[in-house]
């Protein structure tokens, strides 16, 4: 939220300073090619910052933190950063998430780019944050699920947290992200209700 708050690079600057800041990075992520602002860049309190889609360096759309691998190739969950008001932060396991959120909820299957990602919050407390949620597993052994159980749990599907084999791999926030809502303009609405009902199977 206090990235948020900085609203433009020139808010950035002045709350963090120049020398924390790259100003342009080229990111690969499982949707494609971001150009994206580096707050503390290469540090574990780095943050990916968004810009609005034609609005760069003008208005911040969302930030972004990850789980930071350091220079000995293991992983570190020590980001200074949270969602504040949602009580979220990296290394949070997903019980403690599901308590918060005060139901399950459901996520994308694991093993693929946008894998472990918060897909609803199906009405819980957290769906009304304006929160991006990922989750991982680092037991390093599946949690101690077997080749198949875990492939079960795999791939683009949708599972309810409350599958036995998702509640015993109990997986951790790895990715966590704040963003501001879109504003919904009548011709933005209007557009979009012409792409879901071209997208709608034919009666």
């Amino acid at each position: 939220e206090d990235v948020l708050a900085c609203e433009n690079f020139e808010g950035l600057i002045k709350k963090y300073g120049a020398e924390n800041l790259k100003k342009e990075v080229t990111i690969e992520t499982g949707e494609g090619q971001f150009k994206v602002t580096k707050l503390f860049p290469d540090t574990e309190k780095e943050v990916e910052i968004y810009w609005k889609d034609g609005k760069a360096y003008q208005q911040i759309q969302d930030a972004l933190v990850r789980v930071h691998e350091t220079d000995d190739k293991k992983m570190s969950f020590n980001s200074p950063w949270n969602a504040k008001e949602a009580g979220l932060r990296l290394g949070m396991p997903l019980s403690e998430v599901v308590a918060l959120n005060g139901k399950t909820f459901t996520i994308s299957g694991f093993g693929w780019d946008l894998g472990g990602s918060v897909v609803s919050w199906e009405g819980g407390k957290l769906a009304s944050k304006n929160l991006m949620v990922g989750f991982n597993d680092y037991s390093g052994n599946n949690g101690g699920l077997s080749s198949e159980e875990f492939a079960a749990i795999s791939g683009e599907m949708e599972f309810d947290v409350v599958h036995p084999s998702i509640k015993q791999l109990n997986p951790i926030v790895d990715k966590l992200s704040v963003f501001k809502k879109t504003e919904i303009t009548k011709d933005l609405g209007q557009k979009m209700v012409k792409e879901v009902e071209a997208k709608q199977v034919k009666k």
